[in-house]
């Protein structure tokens, strides 16, 4: 048996990413429909009532604010769950 030659299987149909390429992607969480996204990937947008103090300690701590709170949420869940 061969090895596998990814190289001598290239075709005009799938060729290789140029650095051009490259650069105009971007994440499907920004060029996806919302609910699509949400469809491919278990995630869902809510609106969730907290207190302003809760809002600013995250935002303190930078603009990835949205996405440590879901993280200290989907580890307060795991824990819960775990219990």
């Amino acid at each position: 048996m061969t090895d596998f030659n990814p190289a001598s299987e290239m075709d005009d149909d799938s060729p290789e990413l140029t650095d051009a390429d490259v650069a105009r992607m971007r994440p499907a969480r920004e060029v996806l429909p919302a609910d699509v996204y949400a469809g491919l990937t278990g995630e869902h947008e809510v609106v969730l009532t907290v207190s302003e103090d809760v809002v600013d300690a995250f935002k303190a701590d930078g603009d990835d604010w949205r996405e440590r709170m879901a993280a200290a949420l989907t580890e307060a869940a795991s824990r819960s769950k775990a219990a």
